[in-house]
């Protein structure tokens, strides 16, 4: 730990035992503003390869389709139109083209690639965002797009497409890699991780679902999740210190039609680079697994 984060903590330390409160508001702020890092050449080539268009007034996203596609706003391809899409839904204080890794390989396999930038990010528009607000862009894309063969989240946008499962969104396979099962365990992370005081911690989840409209508690997904038999394909790293590994584990036993590839050294962000995972994701989306009938 650099010394300026060592200072900055001891002041939220000092300042969450005098005003509680008013600590965990300022950083509730924080946490809620997300940053936005410079976009990076590779970036900048993908989305050249894609068509960038508004879902929203709000909301944008990028569309990637096979050379067998159809010209959709623009986007260059044959007049077939393609019948599968794929959502790609980004983690916290990222964006739609750092999804881009996966789009390649989906795009052979004929699918149509959707990312979107969520509310305060990338291109979208706003300073700040939450969790929930990640959920409802997700079925917000359904409600707009059709419904998605298949849904990739990564850390926070795994999260937001499994709390938009148990709101009926439909998919008939799920990829989730390195996300939060609790979003209460998400925001107690954070708040430790600046200092907060037990207390302190406690007005910050408070604060948060005063703000959210309920409880932060209740977007626990282990308790909102019913069983569920979409299959879905767990993917964290041993070695994952922003999203541990025990969050992923929790949620096995909701999901019975599930498989779990646990990756060692990768951590929170290379996951999305790795061959390994790629091809992975790739057997799982090709393969014959499906929804159990009851």
């Amino acid at each position: 730990m650099n010394i300026a984060l060592s200072s900055y903590r001891l002041v939220n330390q000092v300042t969450s035992l005098i005003a509680p409160s008013w600590t965990a508001k300022k950083l509730l702020l924080k946490f809620l503003t997300p940053r936005h890092s410079k976009i990076k050449a590779w970036e900048v080539k993908a989305e050249e390869k894609g068509t960038r268009f508004n879902l929203s007034d709000d909301i944008s996203a990028i569309r990637w389709l096979p050379n067998d596609a159809s010209d959709l706003n623009g986007t260059k391809g044959s007049k077939s139109k393609p019948s599968k899409k794929v959502l790609l839904v980004h983690g916290w204080e990222s964006r739609a083209t750092q999804m881009y890794g996966f789009v390649p390989q989906l795009l052979k396999q004929g699918y149509e690639v959707i990312a979107l930038d969520m509310p305060a990010h990338g291109s979208s528009s706003g300073s700040t965002t939450n969790p929930y607000e990640f959920s409802q862009t997700v079925l917000l894309a359904e409600s707009i797009l059709g419904s998605f063969e298949v849904i990739i989240g990564h850390s926070m946008g795994a999260g937001a497409a499994n709390i938009a499962i148990t709101q009926g969104l439909a998919s008939q396979k799920l990829v989730l890699i390195s996300g939060p099962s609790s979003i209460e365990n998400v925001l107690r992370r954070f708040a430790r991780f600046l200092g907060l005081n037990n207390n302190a911690v406690n007005f910050f989840i408070k604060h948060a679902g005063d703000l959210i409209g309920f409880k932060a508690e209740d977007i626990d997904l282990i308790t909102v999740q019913k069983r569920t038999e979409i299959p879905t394909l767990f993917i964290h790293d041993r070695m994952d210190y922003e999203v541990p590994i025990i969050e992923s584990e929790r949620m096995l036993p909701v999901f019975t039609n599930s498989e779990f590839l646990v990756t060692e050294g990768l951590g929170h962000r290379q996951i999305l680079k790795s061959e390994l995972v790629l091809n992975k994701i790739e057997e799982f989306i090709i393969g014959d697994k499906l929804p159990v009938s009851n």
